[in-house]
């Protein structure tokens, strides 16, 4: 059994909600996905689900199925093998690429965080051009960016290193 606030369900979700759960559908976030097969975790428990023929149909590209992260109406049957998902609730953040192939097509790699980490190592790892463009994608995400650097035994200057990350850190917290 899941408590849905413990995984960030809340009022405005609720709201977003009711007119699927007029349907007599229920909400569920999405843990793990592996090629098309998701686990989602509902007041019930942990439950596997598919995502249901007229999601599928309807969906106009890849950043239309559900993710990691995202909050999505179910059909939570009693006895069912699966969880049916009929519908992907609003995305408040989205981490996406390209997805692989020769089309411009967005993937959705994780919904609805809040904070993303960024940890790099001290020594011959620390790079702060990556720094930065993992700082880009946090921002781009809507997520708020933190950068944990690890491993400060590896570094020759403690003091210069974290000054170098800083320069590209643009305020973000740097711990």
């Amino acid at each position: 059994m899941f408590e849905l606030t413990a995984l960030g369900w809340s009022p405005g979700r609720q709201e977003e909600l009711e007119p699927h759960a007029a349907g007599g559908l229920a909400p569920a976030r999405v843990a793990p996905q592996h090629r098309g097969a998701y686990l989602v975790y509902a007041e019930g428990g942990e439950r596997p689900a598919e995502v249901s023929g007229r999601l599928r149909h309807e969906a106009v590209s890849a950043s239309d199925f559900p993710a990691v992260g995202d909050w999505v109406a179910v059909d939570d049957a009693p006895g069912a093998g699966a969880a049916t998902i009929h519908a992907v609730l609003h995305r408040a953040t989205a981490f996406s690429r390209k997805a692989a192939g020769e089309q411009t097509v967005e993937q959705v790699v994780a919904a609805n965080v809040d904070v993303v980490f960024l940890v790099s190592a001290f020594g011959d790892d620390l790079n702060p051009r990556r720094i930065e463009r993992y700082l880009a994608s946090g921002w781009e995400s809507g997520a708020e960016p933190v950068i944990v650097l690890n491993k400060s035994d590896l570094s020759v200057d403690l003091t210069a290193d974290v000054a170098e990350v800083d320069t590209v850190a643009f305020g973000v917290p740097v711990h």
